[in-house]
Order: structure tokens, then C-alpha cells, then sequence
């Protein structure tokens, strides 16, 4: 009963994958602008917000079940990131399982601060705060072995690349479809054994604006097309693990000086900013010093990997007593408009809205 009506919503968000992905995000906008609207809009907005994400996850894995059965020409080629994350989670059990941990709680956390604070106060929060990072930092470590001691990327699981529209309508036949009579819609090579398509079917999905030659180099190969999925990130070894070691250990850490020395102290702000700053700069020596070509040839999942890292510091300019000294009722706030300063509360009083953990 139940695996009937799963196949039943399978080819429901197949049939009409367009429009889930803009009532996705349209809903996903509307969570935007919900707080400070009525009585707990904020918990609205991130039980909608959580949900959403949650529903997303099922439904990535519904169109990336279904890529995988569309002839070659239809077949998205998957991002570094997708082609790296899919290898770790088809290659381990326990890395699927970590990841999927690590981001039910990134996809949740503010939800459950928010419950547990309204319910049972900012003391059980804090527990439940750092219980949270604690299995977030357990994932993590787990993530980092499992993959044979590679930087952990972020997210650790594939994100949705594929666009909806390369799925056909189960009203125009199957997916394969038939062009010519008599005429075999795909081909399998003489040496590499790989099933490609016939000519009548690029013809057919290229109609009226077919050419070879664009057809052709949308299929050139670059370098990293060729690397193994797992040769996309770097092996860390002697201080770039300790480094990576550290990175995860960070949020953690902040938690528990919090706890210490309160929200107001400088101490856990400048020891978190000071880990994350030397991780960085440690990790840039290392790249330099232990690998070919240094930090010019790290792969464009690294590279993105650097850049997401820096992009957290403008988090702690709302943080602690940084953003009580200095960002708080202060000009800048005024910039960003109203809606912005209706998320000024959460962020003041939800530890999750500004960890980037």
C-alpha cells in the first residue's frame, strides 16, 4: 500500500517536475518575507522553511533516480561537486548516512532552537545547542576519514542540477521515443561498449535549431571531466589534517566559550574568528608547500570549497560584541530595508541564524 502510493507521488513530481520547482520556490520566497508579519510568523516561516528543504531532499532523489534512466543526449553532466558527493554516498554507507545526519540538522536547527527555546527556556537551548554541534561535529570528523582524510565540502550531499524540463510527459510516450520505424534509437561502441545515441535522436531534440558542431562541443572533455570523482579533492596529511581537524572543531568550541564567558565577552567571538583564521591561512601554506602546482591548481570543487569558507567571516559582524559595538542600530542596518530588520530579532537571540555551522 504504501510503496504504491510512493510510485504513484514518484510519477506525479515526474509528470509535472516544472511546476513543484516553482511551487518550491515560490514558497521558499515567501518564508523570506514572513517575519514580523503576525504572532509567530518567525516559527512559521522555518517550519515551512525546514519542510520545504526536507520534502527537497526526496525530491532530488526522484529526478536523480529518473536522469539516470534517460538516453545519453538527455543525461545532465553532473557538476565536480555532484560527480564527488554521489561517488562518496554510492561508495559508503556510512558516509550516506553522515551526510544526510549533517544536513538534517543544518536543514533543521534553527527549527528546533526556536521550539525548544519557547518551550522549555534558553537553558535547555543551550543543551540542545550544543548537543547539535556536537553530532554536527561527529559527522563531520566522520566525513573527513571516510573520504580518506579530503577536505569536507559543503553541502556533502549532491545539490539538484537537473532542469525539469529534460523529462518528457509520460502523454508523449516513453522516454526513449521513436523516431524513425525500424530505426534503433541508440548505438553501442564497438570498443568502449558505452550506449550512445543515434543521429535521429540528437536531430529530433536539437529540431529546428540543430548543429553538429555546437552539439559536438557541448561534449568536449576538460581536465577534471576525466579525473576520478575522488581525485577531485586533495588527500590532507601531517598539519593540513590537523588544520581541517580544527576548522571542524570550531563551532564547538565557540559553544561551549559561550557558555563560559556569555554572549557579551570578547573571548568566544575572538577564539572562533582566530580558528578560522588560522585554518585558512595554514591550509593556504599547506596547499603551497604539499601540492603540485600549489593553490593555481587546486580543482574547481576546492576552489569553491576556499571561497564558501571566506564568505562565513561576514558572519561575525553579527555576532556577540562585535555586532553590539559595532553593527547594531548603526547605519548599515538601514542599507538592507525593512525586511532585513525584521530578521534583526532572530538573529539577536537564535544562535543557528548566525553560527554557519
Amino acid at each position: 500500500m504504501i510503496l504504491s502510493l510512493l510510485k504513484k507521488y514518484d510519477d506525479l513530481i515526474l509528470n509535472n517536475a516544472s511546476q513543484i520547482s516553482s511551487i518550491e520556490s515560490s514558497l521558499r520566497t515567501l518564508t523570506y518575507v514572513l517575519p514580523g508579519r503576525f504572532a509567530d510568523a518567525e516559527f512559521a516561516s522555518e517550519t515551512l522553511f525546514a519542510a520545504l528543504n526536507l520534502i527537497g531532499l526526496y525530491h532530488d532523489s526522484i529526478l536523480a533516480r529518473a536522469a539516470e534512466n534517460l538516453p545519453p543526449s538527455r543525461k545532465p553532466s553532473p557538476s565536480p561537486h555532484n560527480r564527488y558527493t554521489r561517488y562518496w554516498i554510492n561508495s559508503s554507507k556510512t558516509y550516506q548516512h553522515a551526510s544526510l545526519a549533517l544536513t538534517f540538522l543544518q536543514y533543521t536547527d534553527v527549527l528546533l532552537e526556536m521550539g525548544v527555546q519557547k518551550k522549555w527556556g534558553k537553558e535547555i537551548k543551550w543543551k540542545l545547542i550544543g548537543m547539535i554541534e556536537f553530532i554536527k561535529v561527529m559527522c563531520r570528523i566522520i566525513l573527513l576519514y571516510k573520504t580518506n582524510e579530503r577536505t569536507v565540502v559543503e553541502p556533502t550531499i549532491p545539490r539538484r542540477e537537473i532542469d525539469p524540463s529534460i523529462f518528457p510527459s509520460t502523454s508523449n510516450g516513453d522516454v526513449m521515443g521513436h523516431h524513425e520505424q525500424g530505426e534503433s534509437d541508440t548505438w553501442v561502441g564497438k570498443y568502449t561498449k558505452r550506449v550512445r545515441d543515434s543521429i535521429s535522436v540528437v536531430r529530433s531534440q536539437h529540431s529546428q535549431h540543430y548543429d553538429v558542431n555546437e552539439y559536438l562541443t557541448n561534449k568536449v572533455l576538460m581536465v577534471e571531466d576525466v579525473r576520478k570523482p575522488p581525485d577531485l579533492v586533495h588527500k590532507l596529511h601531517s598539519f593540513g589534517k590537523f588544520c581541517e581537524l580544527l576548522y571542524i572543531l570550531r563551532p564547538l568550541l565557540y559553544v561551549i566559550a559561550l557558555q563560559k564567558y556569555g554572549n557579551k565577552s570578547w573571548r568566544p567571538w575572538l577564539l572562533s574568528i582566530s580558528i578560522e583564521m588560522s585554518t585558512i591561512i595554514l591550509m593556504n601554506y599547506f596547499y603551497k608547500t604539499q601540492i603540485p602546482g600549489g593553490c593555481r591548481w587546486l580543482s574547481t570543487l576546492e576552489k569553491e570549497e576556499r571561497k564558501r569558507r571566506f564568505r562565513q567571516f561576514f558572519f561575525y559582524i553579527l555576532r556577540g560584541p562585535f555586532y553590539e559595538q559595532f553593527t547594531s542600530n548603526k547605519p548599515i542596518l538601514s542599507l538592507f530595508g525593512g525586511i532585513l530588520r525584521d530578521y534583526q530579532p532572530l538573529w539577536e537571540n537564535i544562535y543557528f541564524y548566525t553560527a554557519s555551522s
